[in-house]
């Protein structure tokens, strides 16, 4: 396999990364200039690219004889609608003219790996959502991710694509949950979103291993596919086992009000405005805290690509937590014995 890698020194990518390099893969990183990308890791081939230029995607040298592409790059956090475009449909499109005109006669398999935040939250506990589902995204990010999706889908002839969406990621070296940790493990646990809200997740060497999956079986081509743990979890209980994991018990749970939260994501986009900085706190993350149930169905990925899950959520969780004590991300906490108390912040 030799194998595009577009994000690869992002949460995700950088896992990717390694799985490749251990399969006896060629990986060659498209990647923008001055990204610190497996500098230390000979075995990673770096072409210099402006994701933004067609131009300057397809002339480089790593499409020379690749079998594989893995889009990852994108952004998370924006302040509006135009930019989450231009981070994640204008890449993905000049990534996909790339692939098409460097291809040849036996064009590259193109894995897309998209988001559940594309398709939008399940409409109730009972029914997570599927792939056939109409896509029903609540905003900035989760539109331009679906956006990204029907650019893939102008090339069914052209390229053999599959589309990938996992749910909540997370595992060693992400920083998105890394918030919760801190929160969770705190003497007054601070809840952002409602304890009782349920969703998907995964652990990232399982996404990986969907998307090498994904990358390789025959019937996954023009498919899309869900990835998450098959029992959702809700934030009660991913606190709880963040505790549990630092071995710590919080004297209280707080809920900061959603009116708290609102005003939070308004004062990001302020400070973005203003800065060019883009924090967790803006009016696109807080809409994403509303809906009860972000549940997905993986049964599709299951049945055709033979996937399943490795990781526990005890498992998981234990081993980010520790990941991030070692890498300085956290520091242990003195272990609270009082009993657990839940009230509402009167903020």
């Amino acid at each position: 396999m030799i194998a595009v890698v577009t994000g690869s020194s992002g949460f995700i990518g950088s896992h990717l990364v390694d799985a490749l390099l251990a399969r006896g893969a060629t990986v060659r990183a498209l990647v923008r200039e001055g990204a610190d990308v497996h500098e230390r890791e000979p075995r990673v081939e770096r072409s210099i690219v402006d994701l933004l230029d067609s131009r300057s995607v397809r002339e480089a040298a790593a499409w020379e004889g690749a079998t594989h592409v893995f889009h990852l790059a994108g952004v998370t956090k924006r302040r509006t609608l135009g930019q989450f475009r231009e981070g994640n449909v204008v890449p993905t499109a000049n990534m996909l003219a790339a692939a098409v005109a460097r291809g040849g006669a036996t064009p590259p398999r193109v894995v897309l790996v998209s988001s559940q935040a594309a398709a939008g939250p399940a409409a109730s506990e009972s029914r997570p959502l599927r792939e056939d589902d109409p896509p029903r995204p609540i905003e900035g990010y989760g539109r331009s991710k679906l956006e990204a999706e029907h650019a893939a889908r102008l090339q069914p002839g052209a390229l053999p694509i599959t589309i990938v969406r996992p749910a909540a990621v997370y595992g060693p070296g992400d920083r998105d949950f890394l918030r919760a940790f801190r929160l969770a493990t705190r003497a007054v646990a601070l809840h952002a979103v409602p304890r009782d809200n349920a969703f998907s997740i995964v652990h990232v060497t399982d996404t990986v291993s969907a998307l090498l999956l994904a990358a390789e079986h025959p019937v996954a081509v023009g498919r899309t596919y869900f990835v998450a743990n098959e029992s959702p979890t809700t934030w009660g209980a991913l606190y709880a086992e963040m505790a549990r994991a630092a071995g710590v018990a919080p004297k209280l749970e707080l809920q900061i009000p959603r009116s708290a939260l609102a005003l939070a994501g308004l004062a990001g986009d302020a400070v973005s405005a203003l800065t060019g900085w883009h924090s967790l706190a803006n009016r696109h993350k807080t809409r994403l805290a509303r809906p009860r149930w972000w549940l997905c169905d993986a049964s599709r990925a299951r049945a055709e690509l033979g996937w399943a899950p490795r990781t526990t959520l005890q498992q998981g969780v234990r081993e980010t937590y520790l990941w991030y004590l070692q890498a300085g991300w956290m520091r242990a906490r003195t272990p609270h014995t009082v009993s657990r108390h839940s009230e509402e912040s009167q903020l």
